[in-house]
């Protein structure tokens, strides 16, 4: 709901912060949001909108594998993972008119989110919902192979175990990821005459990927703003003939 207005440099609206939790199991996640209006003059206003979510997926689709043909499930091993999801946006919105004949829009959303791939697993049977859980384990690099029981993360690849010898069977590459976008533009519009407008529009794309897997804000917003920039300008002109 809304809180009162405040009043000094101009109307200030602000509405309470927003939690939605449909968490079940280890599915669902929680967001929180808020939703903030400022408004100096009545010329020009500011909205922001903060949110903040993790998500968790219980059972997201990793591999599937002919490796030591598993038979409840037709010779196929199919791999799965719990995935962790922590994701961070402000979208912001700015619109300020100048005068009657001259305003500008302003949009901005930068966006930082992470995916964590934990408890990974195999199905148990075909047709079912039930699988088997691979445990943590500490691999190392050997001339005849990864040593390893359950599943162990090494250089940047997760092993696995199928048979329980202490021998690495299969790998795939570390799913663990982190995105990191900007999406912004700029409008400014001006009726040179009556009926004819200029418009003059700058957009900015900006992204960043890695291969991390936790939310951490300082490094990750660095990254972003580090990252390469597709910018495009555009002008546009439109000429009212009266007949």
């Amino acid at each position: 709901r809304d809180q009162p207005r405040s009043r000094g440099l101009g109307d200030v609206y602000k509405r309470q912060f927003e939690m939605e939790d449909d968490r079940q199991g280890v599915g669902g996640g929680w967001t929180v949001r808020s939703d903030v209006k400022v408004q100096p003059s009545d010329r020009l206003q500011i909205a922001v909108t903060p949110r903040y979510n993790e998500e968790n997926s219980g059972h997201q689709y990793v591999a599937a594998t002919q490796t030591l043909p598993y038979s409840p499930t037709y010779g196929v091993r199919y791999l799965f993972a719990d995935l962790s999801r922590r994701t961070v946006s402000m979208e912001t919105r700015l619109d300020w008119t100048f005068t009657p004949k001259l305003s500008l829009q302003l949009f901005a959303q930068p966006l930082l989110s992470s995916g964590d791939y934990v408890q990974y697993k195999q199905l148990a049977a075909s047709k079912s919902f039930e699988f088997l859980e691979f445990s943590q384990g500490l691999g190392s690099s050997t001339p005849g192979g990864v040593t390893c029981v359950g599943i162990c993360s090494l250089e940047g690849r997760q092993h696995v175990d199928f048979n329980t010898d202490g021998i690495a069977d299969y790998s795939f590459s570390d799913r663990d990821f982190n995105v990191r976008s900007l999406v912004g533009n700029a409008v400014l519009r001006w009726e040179y005459r009556p009926g004819s407008t200029l418009f003059v529009v700058w957009q900015r794309r900006q992204s960043d990927y890695a291969l991390l897997g936790d939310l951490d804000f300082e490094r990750d917003a660095t990254a972003l703003f580090q990252a390469p920039a597709d910018n495009r300008f555009i002008i546009k002109m439109n000429y009212w003939m009266g007949l």
